[in-house]
């Protein structure tokens, strides 16, 4: 790792745990030990002059897990000999093998950073320092910085929420697939996992790529058919491609609600665009029952009746009579019963795992609505 002879030599310094930093910072501090041996500064004889051409080294754009090196060239413009000894580093820095190093007066030595960004960050910056026996520049810093980058980002970022969907026409969606990386991705195909969604892809322009910082994306754009269903809406969406000869995936999630000409109204725990009813705490053996009520307008198709009920799991039950005291013009009053059964084995059902109801009805207007549960029973 360590070249012996003077001029052209070079110095393998590894930064190997450049992870989580916060502007220019990190999550975790680690100094290494100070060097074995202490450089002794003589002021009578003749003295050395370091110089460093380039203190920092602005890499622009790096993947996460790739890894960069970088020539860092030093010259001794002094009449005496300059040393260079090991010093600290930021983060788990080391400096493979390097103790000391000799410069004769008018020669220069080459330092080669290495290191690995093994997580995103957009501010990305790591030093290794060394220490001189230059009286005007006891220590010198090894800079360099840029940012740490997916190979691929999808844009808005998480789940994209779509709101209300609409029943009558394709609800519309979109937003971006990009590298600041790669400049030789292609979009193959796209698969999703709700035969009511599809996607296609645009490139982007060199207009748009300029515009977002990007060296390569496509634009996405999608549409949600309409659904009979009442409740809420979810699909994922797989994007697949090539990159560096190799097969490329980028995921997403979509969500939304179809509410229809209906309104639910329940007590606390009860988030209609959800359809999500949160029933808390239960004892297993008393069972519990929740009550909501359902407002239809504009029905002509005569009275809902409820033909089909699937539970999962099969511990819950549901009802629905309409309220003939209920007089408004337009609106009917429907009266539901959500409830667990007595005696039902332990019950866990959360916002990661919830207990589902689909109810299928008669009426066109509504369809089928979906209802989803969360309890705990003990």
């Amino acid at each position: 790792m360590i070249q012996t002879s003077h001029t052209g030599s070079s110095v393998i310094v590894c930064i190997m745990g450049l992870l989580f930093l916060v502007s220019s910072g990190c999550e975790e501090k680690i100094e290494v030990a100070e060097p074995k041996k202490e450089i002794q500064i003589d002021l009578t004889g003749p003295q050395p002059k370091v110089v460093l051409e380039e203190p920092l080294y602005e890499f622009g754009n790096m993947e996460v897990g790739e890894t960069l090196r970088h020539d860092f060239v030093i010259h001794n413009d002094g009449e005496g000999t300059l040393t260079l000894v090991k010093d600290r580093s930021t983060c788990k820095c080391t400096m493979a093998d390097f103790e000391e190093r000799d410069v004769p007066p008018g020669e220069s030595t080459t330092i080669t950073l290495e290191w690995i960004g093994k997580a995103e960050d957009p501010n990305f910056s790591q030093a290794a320092y060394i220490k001189t026996n230059d009286n005007t520049a006891k220590e010198i810093a090894l800079t360099v910085a840029g940012r740490v980058d997916k190979t691929f980002e999808i844009t808005p970022a998480g789940i994209w929420n779509l709101g209300e969907l609409n029943r009558d026409k394709p609800t519309s969606f979109s937003g971006k697939i990009t590298s600041r990386v790669l400049d030789d991705f292609v979009f193959k195909d796209s698969e999703t996992s709700n035969p009511l969604v599809s996607v296609k892809v645009i490139p982007m322009t060199p207009e748009q790529l300029k515009e977002d910082d990007v060296k390569a994306g496509y634009l996405i754009q999608g549409e949600v058919q309409p659904n009979s269903s009442i409740g809420e809406f979810e699909a994922s969406v797989t994007l697949k491609g090539m990159a560096k000869g190799e097969e490329q995936s980028g995921f997403f999630s979509i969500n939304g609600f179809y509410s229809g000409p209906i309104q639910i109204v329940g007590p606390a725990g009860w988030k209609a665009t959800e359809m999500l009813l949160v029933m808390g705490r239960m004892e297993k053996e008393e069972g519990k029952t929740v009550n909501l009520s359902m407002f239809l307008r504009d029905n002509e198709n005569g009275p809902v009746e409820v033909l089909d009920v699937k539970a999962e799991p099969d511990f819950f039950t549901f009802e629905m009579t309409k309220d003939e005291n209920f007089k408004a013009e337009n609106r009917e009053r429907y009266k539901m019963k959500i409830s667990v059964k007595p005696d039902s084995p332990p019950l866990n059902f959360d916002r990661d795992n919830p207990a589902r109801l689909e109810v299928t009805t008669n009426n066109p207007l509504i369809g089928k609505m979906n209802f989803k549960i969360h309890i705990l029973s003990y």
